[in-house]
């Protein structure tokens, strides 16, 4: 097989693992019904070709390199077919495009190094090297996904923080000493503009979708109602200057009767937005 077609069939599988990747964030969000593709078909089915475009391609590397017979390759290709079918996820092709598809390229070096004698070592090593760094890049990817995720609320997120708590005032029945909606969005406004990478209400994620409305005495937080009286709030970022962007309102409730507690935390865990979570 030659280097060109090395290059080629590498780009291939790199390709097609960063696409795996946007497209499991895609099916993520799809599960979680934050939107729909117009026409979409299966997640699983779309991916999954891909990944027999892949198998594919190093069949016919296979076959160019003359070593398709090879019960090594053969095996190889086989448990790549294999990852492939049993795939339940796109995250499962992409483990298989990453490793299972890795497999098939040594065997067809070490296959092909076998045919033609030591003088495909240098050529094979080269392959192995690319290989590596393909492998990093996917890693790379997930990390970044990852983050991406936790940004997006549709994962857990962890860190430094705080934890708020907004009471009404004691004995309080006119409207400026009850905590309202509009309360809790310029507190979380403020978070944000700080610096949150995060934050949740009365155990409700906030993502970009989610809304926050008073209905007579209750608070709704993403259509779901969550305790009031002290109404929790918790944030993940720099805690000193979080607790510095609530000096303001924490005077304007003081004016008003109602009281804000804010507590530092070391580690405030906010678990990730679930569409219809009580």
């Amino acid at each position: 097989m030659s280097l060109h077609h090395k290059d080629r069939l590498l780009r291939l599988i790199f390709i097609c693992a960063g696409i795996v990747l946007a497209l499991d964030t895609i099916a993520f969000a799809r599960r979680m019904s934050l939107f729909r593709l117009p026409g979409e078909m299966d997640d699983i089915e779309m991916v999954r070709r891909g990944g027999y475009a892949v198998a594919s391609e190093l069949r016919r590397s296979a076959r160019e390199a003359g070593v398709s017979g090879d019960s090594a390759v053969s095996d190889a290709l086989s448990s790549l077919d294999t990852a492939l079918g049993l795939a339940a996820s796109p995250a499962d092709v992409a483990r298989a495009l990453s490793c299972e598809a890795r497999n098939v390229e040594e065997a067809i070096a070490a296959a092909r190094t076998g045919a033609v004698g030591p003088a495909g070592d240098g050529e094979e090593g080269t392959l192995r090297e690319r290989i590596r760094e393909l492998q990093e890049e996917i890693r790379a990817l997930q990390d970044e996904l990852t983050v991406i995720r936790e940004r997006a609320g549709v994962a857990e997120l962890r860190g430094p923080g705080m934890i708020v708590h907004a009471y009404d005032a004691r004995n309080g029945y006119q409207s400026r000493e009850i905590v309202h909606e509009r309360d809790i969005k310029d507190i979380l406004n403020l978070l944000f503009y700080a610096g949150a990478r995060g934050a949740e209400v009365g155990g409700q994620r906030i993502v970009a979708q989610s809304s926050i409305r008073c209905a007579g005495p209750v608070l709704l937080v993403n259509q779901q109602l969550v305790p009031v009286n002290p109404v929790v709030i918790k944030a993940v970022g720099d805690p000193d200057a979080l607790k510095r962007a609530l000096t303001e309102v924490e005077g304007r409730f003081e004016r008003d009767g109602k009281r804000l507690e804010i507590k530092v935390q070391a580690l405030v865990t906010l678990a990730a937005f679930s569409k219809g979570r009580t």
